[in-house]
C-alpha cells in the first residue's frame, strides 16, 4: 500500500468520525465521505505502520443511506463532514461514537442519542473570514486541513439572514476597496465578521479588525437592509495569530447586549458570551442535565465553568443555593446582570479558576450536587481531585468532547464515583460533533 494509489475497498463500518473504516493487508483504513457497505476507489493520502487515511474517488456499489449533499460547497468546506448521510444514520454514528470511547463502561446506562428536529439553519453564531482576491473580495469558510478560503454564499447549518448579511457586507467592502487583512504578510484591517442572533431575531454584528477603521460606508446601508440588528461592534486584534477575537471590543451602533430566551428566562448576550450555538438543543440539554441532578430545595450546587449563567439561573429555580464560578470576568459581569433580570437573589457568581474557587467553597459549605461544561480539553485533574476530597454526592459533567470526558470520568470512577447514566445530545447536525451529559453519584449515594 502506498500513498497516491488506489485501491478498490469494501468499507466494513465508521470511525468515530464517520469516516468510513476497512481493514487489507493488516492496516486499518480511514476513508473520507465512505459509507457502510459501499465498495468505493479510495485514493490513499497518508500510511503509517498500523492506519491509513484516504479519500473517496469513485463509488462502485452506493448504501441506500448515502445522499446527495445539499450544499454546493461541501467537497471543499472543512465546516460540515456528514452532509452525504442521512440523519437515521448520522445520529447511530454519533450515539456509537459516545457508546465506543466509553466501550468499558456499561452500556446499558447509555441512552439514546437525542435527536435535533432542525437539522439545518440552526446556528445562532457564526464567525466568517474575508479575503482579498485580486479587485473582489470574498468571503467563506476555510477548507479541509488549510487556511484557504472556499468562497460561498450561502452556509445551509447557518440562518437565511446570516447569508444575507454576509453577501451584502462582501459586496460593499468590494465596493469601497476595504483594505482586507492577509494572515500570510499580516498586513490590512479588515479580518472577519462574527454575527450572532436569537430566538427573538435580534442580530449582534462584530468586524474584527487589526485597527479602528470608519465603517459608517458600510453601517448605515447595513442597518437600512437589515432593521434585526441590534448591535455593532469593532473588535480590535492585530495579534499575529490564530486567535480570532481580543478582549477589545467598541461598541459602534445600537445596544450593548442582545436577548435570548432559555427556557423561559431571559439572557443578555454581549460579543463574547458563551452560549450553545443551537437554541433548541441547548433546551432540551438543559431540561435533561435538571433532570439528572434532581436538585431539591434544600440543595446548594456548584456550576462549573458557568459562562453567563444560563445553567446556574435554571439550577438556582429549584435549589436553596447556586454557586456559579468562571475565569472570564465578562461572563461573570453578564451573569450577574441576568441573575437581576430574572430576578434569582439565590446565586453567587465568582469570577476566578474553578480549581482554585472550589477550594474556597469546599472550606464553607457542604456542596450537594456539582455541575460543569469544560471546555473541550476537558477538566484539570486538580479540579477533579478537589471535588473528590470534597465528597460531592452528584456530578453531572457535560461535554462537547467524549474523549477528555471519559479520561476525566475514569478518575472520578477511581476515587469512588459511578457513571449512573449518559445521555448523547445531537448539538451540531450534519457535524460528526457530538455533546453529551454525564451524570455520577458516590457510591455511597448510588442506589
Amino acid at each position: 500500500m502506498e500513498v497516491g494509489k488506489r485501491y478498490e475497498l469494501k468499507i466494513e463500518g465508521y470511525d468515530i468520525y464517520g469516516f468510513g473504516v476497512v481493514h487489507k493487508d493488516g492496516i486499518t483504513i480511514f476513508v473520507e465521505q465512505a459509507m457502510e457497505g459501499e465498495v468505493v476507489v479510495c485514493e490513499i493520502t497518508k500510511i503509517t505502520k498500523k492506519i491509513a487515511f484516504g479519500i473517496t474517488i469513485d463509488i462502485i456499489k452506493e448504501s441506500k443511506n448515502r445522499i446527495k449533499p445539499l450544499c454546493a460547497y461541501y467537497e471543499n468546506c472543512g465546516g460540515c463532514d456528514l452532509l452525504h448521510i442521512d440523519y437515521e444514520t448520522e445520529c447511530r454514528i454519533k450515539e456509537n461514537k459516545v457508546r465506543q470511547t466509553l466501550r468499558n463502561k456499561d452500556q446499558s446506562i447509555i441512552q439514546p442519542i437525542l435527536r435535533a428536529e432542525k437539522i439545518y439553519g440552526y446556528r445562532n453564531k457564526v464567525m466568517v473570514p474575508y479575503e482579498r482576491v485580486e479587485d473582489d473580495v470574498i468571503y467563506g469558510f476555510y477548507a479541509k486541513k488549510s487556511h484557504s478560503i472556499v468562497p460561498m454564499r450561502k452556509c445551509l447549518i447557518s440562518s437565511d439572514l446570516d447569508n444575507d448579511i454576509l453577501y451584502f457586507i462582501e459586496r460593499y467592502l468590494t465596493l469601497f476597496h476595504v483594505s482586507i487583512y492577509n494572515e500570510i504578510t499580516h498586513t490590512g484591517i479588515f479580518r472577519e465578521v462574527m454575527l450572532r442572533h436569537t430566538k427573538f431575531n435580534e442580530y449582534m454584528v462584530v468586524f474584527i479588525v487589526t485597527k479602528e477603521l470608519d465603517l459608517s460606508f458600510l453601517v448605515e446601508p447595513l442597518l437600512k437592509e437589515f432593521p434585526q440588528i441590534q448591535s455593532i461592534y469593532l473588535n480590535l486584534n492585530d495579534q499575529k495569530n490564530n486567535v480570532l477575537l481580543s478582549q477589545k471590543y467598541k461598541l459602534i451602533y445600537g445596544k450593548e447586549v442582545i436577548v435570548e430566551d432559555i427556557l423561559g428566562l431571559k439572557f443578555e448576550v454581549s460579543p463574547d458570551s458563551f452560549l450553545q450555538i443551537n437554541h433548541d438543543q441547548c433546551e432540551l440539554l438543559y431540561q435533561q442535565a435538571l433532570r439528572l441532578a434532581n436538585i431539591q430545595k434544600n440543595m446548594v450546587v456548584i456550576d462549573a465553568y458557568c459562562g453567563m449563567g444560563s445553567l446556574s439561573l435554571h439550577l438556582a429555580k429549584q435549589a436553596f443555593k447556586v454557586y456559579g464560578i468562571e475565569i472570564v470576568s465578562s461572563s461573570i459581569i453578564n451573569a450577574n446582570k441576568n441573575k437581576e433580570i430574572n430576578h434569582i437573589n439565590n446565586v453567587e457568581f465568582i469570577c476566578g479558576s474553578c480549581e482554585e474557587k472550589i477550594k474556597e467553597l469546599a472550606n464553607k459549605e457542604k456542596i450537594d450536587c456539582i455541575v460543569f461544561d469544560p471546555p473541550r480539553k476537558g477538566c484539570a485533574e486538580s479540579f477533579l481531585y478537589t471535588v473528590i476530597e470534597m465528597k460531592i454526592p452528584k456530578i453531572i459533567y457535560i461535554s462537547c468532547n467524549i474523549s477528555t470526558a471519559k479520561r476525566d470520568i475514569d478518575i472520578l470512577e477511581k476515587e469512588g464515583y459511578m457513571l449512573d447514566q449518559v445521555i448523547p445530545v445531537d448539538m451540531f447536525p450534519r457535524t460528526s460533533h457530538v455533546e453529551s451529559i454525564c451524570s455520577l453519584v458516590l457510591r455511597t449515594e448510588a442506589k
